[in-house]
């Protein structure tokens, strides 16, 4: 009998991670919704060892940020809605920072729009690009998804595929936690993010710290 229940408790313990990491890349719509079941057929039954869900949670870590912090920070104009300013994270993803860096000197989000808008996040970017992805820094983190995180949005199973696409989190969702890499956080104009509606976009973008 103690070898039936454990049986049941470890068959429950997979669905239930499968269906974490399911929900987590559908919540960030990175998964379109004619793909939804594909998807959900091509996880396993159970989180490799090592995935994030595996190495367990993920908890807040941006102690010294603030618009006093030397760190990098970059100030959006959004047409209609006003200013936000992100401090970049380069100790906790420096990669990230780096492209994000790269892609702001060059002008790259200029005129896109905010193209997912969510009760808990907005996210913009390029949808398709030439660009090289960069390497997930999630499994490393202990950082929250909590308002006002912003993160790399990726492709579904594969942590390895961020490029330009990045969400600036509405509400605290603690699912997301090691499952997408977090580089900053934003440190004003946190009611402009509230007010942006989807097809709203960027009319200016530019480094205005550190980097």
């Amino acid at each position: 009998m103690n070898g039936f229940h454990g049986g049941q408790r470890e068959r429950g313990r997979a669905a239930v991670l499968c269906g974490a990491a399911v929900c987590a890349a559908l919540i960030l719509g990175i998964i379109p919704s004619s793909a939804h079941a594909q998807a959900r057929d091509s996880i396993p039954g159970a989180e490799p060892p090592d995935s994030p869900k595996a190495r367990g949670g993920a908890s807040a870590d941006t102690a010294g940020v603030g618009m006093s912090s030397p760190n990098p920070k970059i100030r959006i104009v959004v047409e209609k809605r006003g200013e936000i300013v992100i401090e970049l994270l380069p100790e906790k993803a420096p990669k990230a920072c780096a492209r994000i860096l790269e892609l702001v000197k060059s002008g790259f989000y200029a005129g896109l729009p905010f193209h997912r808008v969510e009760s808990y996040l907005v996210q913009t970017g390029a949808r398709e690009t030439a660009l090289p992805p960069v390497e997930g820094e999630m499994f490393s983190q202990r950082m929250s998804h909590d308002r006002g995180m912003v993160g790399m949005a990726r492709l579904p199973n594969n942590y390895d595929s961020a490029t330009t696409q990045f969400y600036i989190m509405k509400e605290h969702r603690p699912l997301l936690n090691s499952e997408y890499t977090l580089f900053g956080r934003v440190v004003e104009g946190m009611d402009v993010v509230d007010k942006i509606k989807k097809g709203d976009k960027i009319k200016s973008i530019a480094i205005v710290g550190a980097g």
